[in-house]
């Protein structure tokens, strides 16, 4: 409170009610403790121009008079030190155009216009006469009054101002609860200055106010900034122009902001507009991107459907070429090849396989190879129509089809299963060795081995007598034979023969009715010089003989 008031330029003298700066009245000594003598001779009563607490002239040691607030002074900005050099000189000129023409015309228009406003509480006008209070702080705005149940303050700027000063008012009433409008007079909309841009980023709504002089009721010349899209979806901003009057705005009781235009709210809507016309032309391109897929899946399958016919026509060896379209193909073209292609169709009276099979010629067959290959082509191998033979009784009855490998390794690689029905037909239709080979294709989990068990008959017929404990798919008499011959032929697999021979208990029985020795002979001879062992035969034996596999693991562990 002690403190000097050197940012104290301007100071308003009550007996001639004029302006006194103290630059021009304390440049020459002289002059500057003439003053100071009427001063003391009260001559002079000065006050401050901010909060009209009264001023003396004070003098300092290098005999530099200023003014400065007597002491036990209440609150006032030019206390705080919070003004610098530049926002002193703008100061001084805000107080300056106070004392202006124009500055007196517009505040007495506004108040003597308020008077006549439905809502406004005349007795509660003041014109430059209010003190607003607020816990050791006051403000004087230009223009004071109660409307409806709100406190309305009118501060009439004509010249710059510092966003200090800008700040401190619009703090100090929203604080207190009031709504401050901000009266402007010539500025080029187009052309914001500082100070334009400074009241307008206060508020989210970025309305500007001057006062409406072309009629007889309190109006307010309001300049307000709209979004909008253009034809080409484009967000653009202008401004507008409106006459309004006081019972046309808008309060905003959390900002104490006063709008006659939400532009935040608009720009928001704009924007959400925007997105909404964005979505719709993305799901209109998505449906014409869509619509394009489509037709040109419908186009490949349609061209993929006719090449397969004429294939199929000219008894075709060779279906490289639609294998390589159909893996061109994406899931999406995919299921429209297939549900051209129909061959699942529970309506059919026949699988369409029986009717392929059924009148296949030798020539013919790489058709049906290829339709069993293709798994991309969705076909049930195992659906049974009433009253028709299964795949396998309709190709072993097919006699245009001498050799039926050909076709019988692709069906069953595609994952047919050999019902009972198929095992009688096929026990009384082929050789032991085939029906054997039929049986452990059975078996397997992965069909992806099918082909591997028709090279490894003989050697799983091997495993499996072991297993069974009789001789499978072999004609010897007796056990020593049997393994003689096995260790004989397929010395490159031992290492699976003895292993299962061992686990299933049968090498005990191979050691004691080897009576002339010429099995432990073999063996031995075997491991003098044991021959590259094969490992080809490694997947089939942990599909078909998990069992031994399983326990080898456990005995590990």
């Amino acid at each position: 409170m002690g403190r000097l008031d050197r940012s104290i330029k301007i100071a308003f003298d009550k007996v001639t009610a004029e302006l006194l700066q103290a630059d021009d009245i304390f440049d020459e000594k002289k002059d500057a403790f003439e003053i100071r003598r009427k001063y003391h001779r009260n001559e002079l009563l000065l006050s401050c121009c901010e909060c009209e607490q009264d001023l003396s002239i004070s003098g300092s040691k290098y005999d530099r008079l200023h003014f400065k607030h007597k002491p036990g002074h209440d609150v006032c900005i030019l206390t705080e030190g919070q003004l610098s050099p530049k926002d002193q000189d703008i100061f001084t000129e805000i107080h300056k155009s106070k004392e202006s023409r124009r500055h007196k015309e517009l505040k007495n228009k506004i108040g003597k216009l308020l008077a006549n406003v439905e809502g406004v509480d005349t007795a509660s006008i003041g014109i430059d006469s209010k003190f607003i209070i607020r816990n050791d702080e006051k403000r004087k705005p230009d223009v004071y009054c109660r409307y409806l149940d709100k406190e309305l303050v009118f501060e009439i700027q004509l010249s710059a101002l510092s966003l200090g000063y800008i700040l401190s008012r619009n703090e100090f009433y929203k604080k207190n609860g009031m709504y401050l409008i901000w009266i402007l007079d010539n500025f080029d909309i187009h052309n914001q200055g500082t100070l334009e841009r400074d009241i307008k980023y206060l508020s989210k709504y970025e309305n500007f106010f001057k006062l409406d002089e072309t009629g007889n009721v309190f109006s307010l010349d309001c300049d307000y900034k709209i979004s909008y899209l253009t034809a080409d979806y484009k967000v653009h901003n202008k401004w507008l122009n409106k006459s309004v009057q006081l019972n046309q705005l808008k309060f905003d009781e959390e900002s104490f902001q006063v709008y006659f235009f939400d532009f935040e709210t608009n720009k928001q809507t704009v924007a959400l507009e925007l997105a909404e016309m964005v979505s719709k032309l993305e799901a209109e391109e998505e449906k014409k991107i869509a619509e394009e897929r489509t037709a040109l899946a419908n186009s490949k399958a349609e061209e993929i459907i006719k090449t397969i016919k004429e294939y199929k026509a000219r008894k075709a060896q060779n279906y490289t070429l639609i294998d390589d379209l159909i893996n061109e193909l994406d899931d999406s073209e995919l299921i429209v090849l297939n549900n051209k292609l129909n061959l699942n169709n529970k309506e059919l009276k026949k699988n369409p396989l029986n009717t392929w099979i059924k009148e296949s010629s030798w020539d013919g067959s790489p058709f049906i190879v290829f339709i069993l290959n293709c798994r991309k082509i969705d076909i049930d191998v195992n659906e049974r129509k009433l009253n028709t033979l299964t795949l396998l009784q309709e190709l072993y009855e097919n006699k245009q089809l001498p050799s039926k490998y050909f076709i019988v390794k692709p069906l069953l690689h595609r994952g047919y299963y050999i019902n009972q029905e198929d095992e009688a037909y096929l026990k009384k239709t082929l050789s032991d060795w085939e029906f054997l080979t039929f049986l452990f294709c059975k078996r397997l989990s992965d069909k992806d081995l099918v082909y591997d068990i028709f090279n490894f008959t003989k050697l799983i017929c091997i495993i499996e007598s072991a297993k069974q404990k009789q001789i499978i798919g072999y004609k010897f008499s007796n056990w020593s034979a049997f393994a003689n011959n096995a260790i004989y032929h397929h010395k490159e697999y031992w290492e699976y023969i003895e292993l299962a021979f061992k686990y299933y208990g049968l090498w005990d029985t191979l050691i004691a009715s080897d009576k002339k020795n010429t099995f432990q002979s073999k063996v031995q001879d075997f491991y003098k010089n044991i021959p590259q062992q094969k490992f080809d035969f490694d997947e089939v034996f942990r599909d078909l003989y998990s069992d031994i596999i399983d326990d080898i693991s456990l005995a590990k562990d």
